[in-house]
């Protein structure tokens, strides 16, 4: 009995050339393309708000001069600021490093003022909120649980809801003239990040404190604030997870 055998169709050769010159061809493209990809996520830039509240002449102005004055690199002059009366706004940028690129985020800062009568104002700016700056002054412990009740408070704004809070506790050579002491004065009762922590987390409900992501950090800015405002930027980016 004999074998039949099929033989697979006859391409021609000039047919079988121009089809692997044309996958070859779309080969290199989308590699090609992967890397422009890749390459291009250094430039890609994200938007941030970082809303930095708290009371009266705590030093939220000074804070916020120092960290645009490092941003465009230019000098901060030491006159004491003025109470801020409405709001500043500027925008800085922070740059992370990504595996193969880097990456620039354009935070906005906006500083409200304290004064009592500006506090009811400062829910027109809840709104898309990265990051809660809140600032306390390592001085002012008479007004240590008025400070943590309030932000206790505006946290249960909707608006705030799973926006994460640095607790800034800030030690300024600049004060206010009716606040200056002597120096030995100044050191002692000094605010530490422990107790703020845990006189701030006394103020939660347990299902409201695992909400939202929160720190407190020290900063003791002088003529060489380099570190410090570091260590801010380095809190921005962990918060907000840049």
């Amino acid at each position: 009995m004999g074998t039949s055998s099929s033989k697979s169709p006859h391409l021609p050769t000039s047919l079988i050339s121009r089809t692997q010159s044309l996958l070859t061809s779309c080969h290199s493209k989308h590699k090609h393309l992967d890397w422009s990809l890749l390459l291009n996520k250094g430039h890609v830039r994200t938007k941030k708000k970082v809303l930095m509240l708290g009371l009266d002449g705590v030093g939220k102005t000074d804070l916020f001069g120092r960290l645009v004055c490092q941003d465009k690199q230019t000098s901060k002059t030491d006159s004491l600021p003025q109470p801020t009366m409405g709001y500043n706004v500027e925008t800085i940028k922070v740059y992370c490093n990504h595996l193969c690129h880097r990456r620039c985020h354009e935070i906005t800062l906006w500083d409200c003022g304290g004064q009592s009568s500006l506090q009811p104002l400062w829910s027109y700016h809840f709104s898309n909120t990265s990051l809660l700056l809140w600032l306390i002054n390592v001085h002012d412990r008479s007004r240590l649980d008025a400070n943590l009740q309030l932000l206790s408070q505006i946290l249960s704004n909707p608006l705030l809801f799973r926006v994460p809070v640095l607790i800034v506790l800030y030690h300024s050579k600049l004060h206010r003239r009716d606040q200056q002491t002597s120096n030995d004065e100044k050191n002692e009762g000094l605010l530490t990040n422990l107790e703020v922590a845990f006189r701030f987390l006394s103020t939660l409900s347990t299902s409201h404190a695992s909400t939202f992501k929160w720190q407190v950090i020290k900063v003791k800015l002088n003529e060489d604030s380099t570190n410090d405002l570091k260590k801010i930027r380095q809190s921005f980016k962990e918060l907000m997870e840049l």
